[in-house]
């Protein structure tokens, strides 16, 4: 329990401090942490994503809170976004859970490399006078999209759904980042629901879990990553960051090449 606790406030605080899902450190680190303690390689993949995307909830929950306190919140992306992002998750989390642990983590490399290309390679700032685009087409098809990726990588699909929303939608980008942050809330809650549904059953599973979700090892990493998210954040508004970017990115890189090839 000390240990996942230690996990969530890692965690939390580099998702805070670089402004990128937790999911994306949560994986490889719990993935690592269920082969240690036995599960079977048959399932450790899928209740890792399982089990990131109910951490990611809560702390995404905790994130959109600070940003409709400083009214960087677009509620009605955050309805059609996260309404239709439910059928992607459904679907996403349903293909998963008929693939190998290994195709798995190969989905979850590339949207890694794509998370170290958005950390080292600043967002392109939309020309002209922007102008929100709330219209339903766009907002419906970033849902639908960033939900079939949160499921399929057991991440929160921000680092989709930010960029999309800034460069395409033209969202101000504080409120992309808060719009994205309440939207994934949703988006994690139907996918989490769908891994519990799609692994109802399964023989391979170890005690405390519910479907695909070990929800008794994320209690104490969602304790941890909740307040250091806060304080990852609050670091990052005081100090220059650019050179951990950097370091953090290509560390990244390795991350995705291990998940790839071992």
């Amino acid at each position: 329990m000390l240990l996942l606790l230690a996990v969530g406030a890692v965690a939390g605080f580099l998702a805070g401090l670089f402004g990128v899902g937790g999911g994306i450190i949560l994986v490889p680190i719990l993935l690592y942490y269920f082969q240690s303690i036995g599960v079977s390689s048959l399932v450790a993949t899928h209740i890792t994503f399982g089990t990131s995307l109910l951490i990611i909830a809560f702390t995404s929950a905790s994130s959109a809170h600070q940003y409709w306190r400083n009214g960087h919140v677009i509620w009605k992306g955050v309805f059609w976004i996260g309404l239709s992002s439910v059928a992607g998750a459904w679907v996403g989390s349903w293909v998963a859970g008929g693939l190998q642990g290994k195709e798995l983590q190969q989905i979850f490399a590339v949207v890694v490399v794509v998370a170290a290309l958005r950390i080292l390679i600043p967002l392109r700032k939309p020309s002209g006078q922007p102008q929100t685009n709330t219209g339903l087409p766009g907002l419906i098809g970033t849902g639908t999209f960033v939900g079939v990726v949160s499921s399929l990588a057991g991440v929160g699909g921000g680092v989709f759904s930010i960029p999309l929303m800034y460069s395409l939608l033209r969202f101000p980008l504080k409120k992309a980042l808060g719009t994205s942050s309440a939207a994934i809330v949703i988006t994690a809650l139907a996918a989490t629901a769908g891994y519990i549904v799609r692994g109802m059953g399964n023989p391979l599973l170890p005690d405390h879990t519910l479907g695909y979700v070990a929800y008794l090892h994320a209690l104490p990493v969602i304790a941890g990553s909740l307040p250091m998210a806060r304080v990852g954040a609050a670091v990052a508004h005081k100090t220059d960051v650019g050179l951990l970017r950097k370091i953090f990115g290509v560390f990244l890189f390795v991350v995705a090449a291990k998940m790839f090839f071992l």
